[in-house]
């Protein structure tokens, strides 16, 4: 309806003022933070006025933005995540401002509509650490701060992005099925799209330095652990070596740390790997690669995911990523049940 003229003279009428709430804002940072970014401009784009609380936010701001710098709190809360919601609300009250929405990206409560950006925790917790962390301070805080946001009196309802997202919070906490609403990704097609001939693959392949004789495995991603890295080196070692050796894994994103470095050196599969750190251009990956290998433990939806099948290049991730439901097994990728399932 975006030419409708009912529409344009609604959001005439009904300009608002809204509140998001981000711990982290940054345009160019992972997917749950450029969607933030692009949220905020859309809505003031609108005609809405828009107001950013956040912790930490990057020198790439909008000037028809207002942002609102959140101190970190130091009053001794074991979660930065529980710590981020008391200075919200503490910055919330100083200001005295009304709003007619509040609109969280993070776990904040009491708010309007929360948008599950992250792992919930409550799963979180069972496939990422091992079983004696449920007593630790921190994941009890976390736990007892996501109970209360899946609460309709502190949340009036709820955004997912996947199929997966709603199961996982109906499974696990008593909220309102018909107050969650699925609102999947977009992708920018202007940004995104397949190659236009073998000639263009081949040109960007030889601009990234990509041998031409590899089956090429793309890897992004700002935390290795979670997108799984350590199913990539098990698979990679359960191959012999002629198979091996035509493969080559390209992780693009954040810049590897001294143990992840240490753990493929030892295994001796440095050859088999390049971290070619942040990159401004991803549709040059998408569209020089062979898969996106995306063996993730647990994702609410990757965009990456959206953003190679947009520039036509097949996905092999895990059911535990909302983003599969894009997949239709050996169609356009492949989906694997767990990150465990390395045979």
């Amino acid at each position: 309806y975006e030419n409708n003229s009912r529409t344009i003279i609604c959001n005439f009428l009904f300009q608002m003022k809204i509140a998001i709430i981000k711990k982290d804002y940054n345009p160019c940072g992972g997917g749950a933070e450029r969607y933030t970014a692009v949220v905020a401009r859309g809505l003031s784009a609108r005609g809405h006025n828009v107001i950013v609380f956040a912790e930490n936010i990057s020198n790439e701001k909008d000037d028809n933005i207002e942002f609102i710098k959140v101190p970190r709190a130091n009053f001794g809360g074991f979660s930065r995540t529980a710590n981020f919601n008391y200075s919200v609300n503490k910055i919330l009250k100083k200001t005295n401002t009304h709003y007619d929405i509040s609109y969280a990206l993070s776990r904040v409560i009491p708010t309007d509509i929360f948008r599950v950006s992250e792992q919930i925790h409550a799963v979180w917790l069972k496939h990422g650490y091992p079983k004696w962390q449920i007593m630790n301070p921190r994941h009890i805080e976390l736990l007892n701060l996501e109970k209360k946001v899946f609460q309709q009196k502190n949340t009036k309802a709820v955004v997912v992005n996947s199929d997966l997202s709603k199961k996982i919070i109906l499974e696990n906490y008593d909220y309102p099925e018909n107050k969650i609403f699925h609102i999947p990704n977009g992708v920018d097609r202007n940004k995104f799209f397949p190659a236009k001939s073998e000639s263009e693959i081949c040109e960007i392949r030889k601009k990234l330095n990509i041998h031409e004789n590899k089956t090429i495995l793309l890897f992004p991603g700002t935390n290795y652990k979670i997108k799984g890295i350590s199913a990539i080196l098990k698979t990679l070692l359960k191959l012999d070596s002629n198979n091996r050796n035509k493969i080559f894994v390209i992780a693009v994103g954040s810049t590897p740390g001294e143990k992840v470095l240490k753990e493929i050196k030892q295994k001796n599969l440095h050859n088999c790997f390049r971290f070619d750190g942040h990159s401004e251009n991803m549709r040059d990956y998408y569209i020089a690669s062979d898969l996106l290998f995306f063996p993730t433990i647990y994702e609410p939806f990757a965009n990456v995911c959206l953003e190679a099948c947009a520039c036509a290049l097949p996905v092999l991730t895990t059911a535990l990523n909302g983003s599969s439901e894009l997949i239709s097994n050996r169609e356009n990728g492949f989906v694997i049940e767990s990150y465990a399932d390395i045979d």
